[in-house]
């Protein structure tokens, strides 16, 4: 196919991006040392020690619903990305809040949203990260926080009548 830019106007636009980085060498390396952190930190986040439920599946999703509607339990879901520096820094947090609230009344649960869409599956749409909803026992989705606002997700818990567990309970797990 013939090319939208004439010959001449093609060999200038190449020569400018030759200009571009060779005169200018330092944001060179600096964007392929961006561009190469940002690959390396694609490393799943690690497990942190706390009662969260990994779901790696819609089907998991749609069990794990279940199982909160038919024990009449709030659900807590994070939705996050691997590449997401603030679902990074958050993850720890979260596994830590997950036993600090009645574990009778809520059920603390995760999943990366880049590979497992549950839109259809009851989960809403999820627009950026991280993202968290509390979902009813109904199913429902009673509150959504975007961003790592841990005091917004402690409203939500509270609003919805759930309860932190005493220090001394948390403490014989």
């Amino acid at each position: 196919p013939a090319s939208p830019h004439p010959p001449r106007t093609r060999d200038r636009m190449f020569q400018a991006i030759i200009d571009f980085f060779t005169e200018r060498p330092f944001l060179v390396v600096a964007l392929l040392w961006m561009v190469f952190n940002m690959f390396k930190n694609r490393k799943p986040i690690p497990s942190y020690p706390g009662k969260v439920l990994a779901i790696k599946s819609k089907e998991e999703w749609i069990d794990v619903m279940k199982e909160c509607k038919d024990k009449g339990k709030y659900l807590l879901a994070d939705f996050y990305a691997d590449w997401c520096p603030p679902c990074r820094a958050m993850a720890p947090l979260y596994a830590k809040m997950s036993t600090e609230w009645d574990e009778n009344k809520v059920c603390f649960a995760k999943l990366n949203a880049t590979k497992v869409n549950v839109k259809k599956a009851g989960g809403g749409a999820v627009s950026a990260f991280p993202t968290i909803k509390l979902f009813s026992p109904q199913g429902e989705i009673k509150a959504t926080v975007v961003g790592s606002r841990m005091s917004e997700i402690v409203d939500a818990l509270k609003s919805a009548g759930i309860t932190k567990v005493s220090s001394s309970e948390t403490k014989k797990d």
